[in-house]
């Protein structure tokens, strides 16, 4: 297991901790004989279970989780997951709203041994700690909320060099002078054959507009597409300001009327 998890788990409740101690161990030889998993397999299968423990993911997703991790099929991926389901976490049941409903799902059958009634103490905690996941994951969408920046495209470049992997035109390639390849429409290779084909000097919006409307790069461009070309050359050769945003990590050329 990563340290990283150890860590997190360390900081559960001691109820939830030892789903992973105690007759673990025998769930584990289990799973590694009867499918004969080697020590790489057995090794993200203990990640996906400390992950299901810090809730990562809803247990409702284990399954797919575990097939798609370990590559393996419906089968296989279906009896280990009731393993685990049945044998290591069901005896912290109250942990996992909807346990019993994923294991009759999958075709599995209630264990009859009883489980662990998690205390009235442990469960607020639990509850607690929930919240403050939260409340974490509420402040990193706020982070995450969208700022624009306006700056000419030389310099957005400088300091967002993806902004040069932005994709102008539904073209598949285009054909840059001076390059032996087709390549993809970037804003990085317009620019290499816009100043390659009409000289590296300043533009008029003459000289822009029969690059946009005649070049053969240009011809099965739709309006917007040619809108957004000639706004980068304009502002390449008029050092007119464009919005990036910081959350889409692009132009946002819809802020430009």
């Amino acid at each position: 297991m990563k340290i990283e998890y150890i860590k997190k788990i360390k900081e559960l409740p001691e109820f939830v901790q030892e789903a992973l101690g105690g007759e673990t161990y025998k769930a584990n030889a289990k799973i590694r004989e009867e499918y004969n998993l080697g020590d790489d397999k057995m090794s993200i299968l203990s990640d996906i279970k400390a992950e299901a423990l810090l809730k990562s993911f809803k247990i409702e997703d284990l399954f797919t989780v575990i097939k798609e991790a370990l590559k393996l099929n419906d089968k296989t991926a279906r009896e280990i997951t009731l393993i685990i389901l049945c044998e290591i976490l069901y005896p912290i049941k109250d942990y996992f709203p909807g346990i019993k409903d994923e294991i009759l799902k999958l075709g599995g059958e209630i264990p009859k041994t009883k489980p662990k009634k998690l205390s009235k103490q442990l469960l607020k905690r639990t509850e607690e700690m929930e919240s403050m996941q939260e409340a974490k994951e509420r402040e990193e969408e706020e982070r995450m909320k969208d700022t624009i920046i306006n700056d000419t495209i030389e310099n957005l470049i400088k300091e967002y060099p993806k902004v040069e992997e932005q994709s102008i035109g539904s073209q598949k390639a285009i054909e840059i002078k001076g390059m032996s390849v087709l390549m993809q429409p970037l804003i990085k290779y317009w620019l290499k054959d816009y100043q390659e084909k009409m000289n590296y000097a300043w533009h008029s919006n003459i000289d822009r507009a029969h690059y946009v409307y005649q070049d053969k790069n240009t011809k099965n461009m739709n309006e917007e597409e040619r809108r957004q070309l000639n706004l980068v050359l304009k502002s390449l050769d008029e050092k007119i300001t464009l919005p990036y945003s910081t959350r889409m990590k692009k132009i946002d050329f819809s802020k430009i009327e």
